[in-house]
């Protein structure tokens, strides 16, 4: 876990959980679903008394953000604030405990009292549906070749649509088809048994909106089990190009044939 400074939620465990609780509040989801499902990952978080006080803490302040604090997760902040900042704080920077400190006074301050100005919940948005689905394949038109690619996550959430896109290593002069995609070949690394994607575009569902009259759906596919190696937001056709015609001298990765992680051709 990476810890970028002394504030509450300048930790990556601290930020997963502030902004996972905050932001599924906006989508509507209840609270005390929330409440439970972060409470349930205790034993996850606090492997040691740093990393205790940083889940208790930050639990903490995103309830008193957006208003649904209750007694029990607020005794037990108080209790770790009570106890001062972890000396292990002193293992990042010496003057870190100090500094932690006094972020843990100001904490104390704000949740013995109601917040006076909660995150209110957005005014609900209409549904909107992604233009492709996980598994799509995609041709993509360029000024005077073509490339392929295929949506290799999609997150599809009240307030926002995300993709990631996976490019095959294809440049050619006429459209492709389904055939081409399983004969190109993609980016990747083995970690252990894992295989994992070394490319990616990530798209959210306005940017990819504007670039539609480029991208034509030719089939779907399901691959066998894989994981994301890279995220990497994207806003432009240029994009797509580049990740398809990365160096492997740049950004050191393998590449293999498409049809060999094919578990299933699910439209063509």
């Amino acid at each position: 876990m990476a810890i970028d400074g002394v504030k509450i939620i300048d930790s990556d465990d601290a930020y997963d959980i502030y902004n996972d609780i905050v932001e599924r509040y906006k989508d509507g989801t209840d609270v005390e679903l929330i409440k439970r499902e972060w409470l349930d990952e205790e034993a996850n978080f606090c492997i040691d008394e740093l990393y205790t006080e940083i889940y208790w803490t930050s639990l903490a302040y995103a309830l008193w953000k957006i208003g649904h604090l209750d007694e029990d997760i607020k005794n037990k902040a108080m209790e770790i604030i009570s106890k001062g900042a972890s000396k292990l704080w002193n293992e990042i920077d010496e003057r870190a405990v100090k500094a932690r400190q006094k972020a843990l006074n100001k904490l104390a301050l704000q949740i013995q009292s109601e917040n006076p100005r909660p995150i209110k919940k957005p005014k609900s948005v209409k549904s909107r549906e992604p233009y492709f689905e996980l598994g799509d394949v995609i041709s993509i038109k360029f000024e005077n070749k073509y490339g392929i690619c295929f949506v290799s996550d999609l997150e599809v959430r009240p307030r926002k649509i995300d993709y990631h896109i996976a490019c095959a290593r294809t440049l050619q002069d006429f459209e492709p088809t389904i055939d081409d995609f399983l004969n190109s070949s993609i980016a990747y690394k083995k970690m252990n048994t894992e295989f994992v994607l070394e490319t990616d575009c990530w798209f959210n569902h306005k940017d990819l909106g504007v670039l539609l009259p480029y991208l034509k759906k030719i089939g779907k596919v399901k691959l066998k089990p894989y994981s994301l190696g890279v995220l990497s937001p994207a806003d432009s056709l240029e994009h797509f190009y580049d990740d398809i015609t990365n160096k492997s001298e740049l950004w050191p990765f393998k590449t293999i044939e498409i049809s060999e992680i094919i578990e299933e051709i699910l439209e063509n």
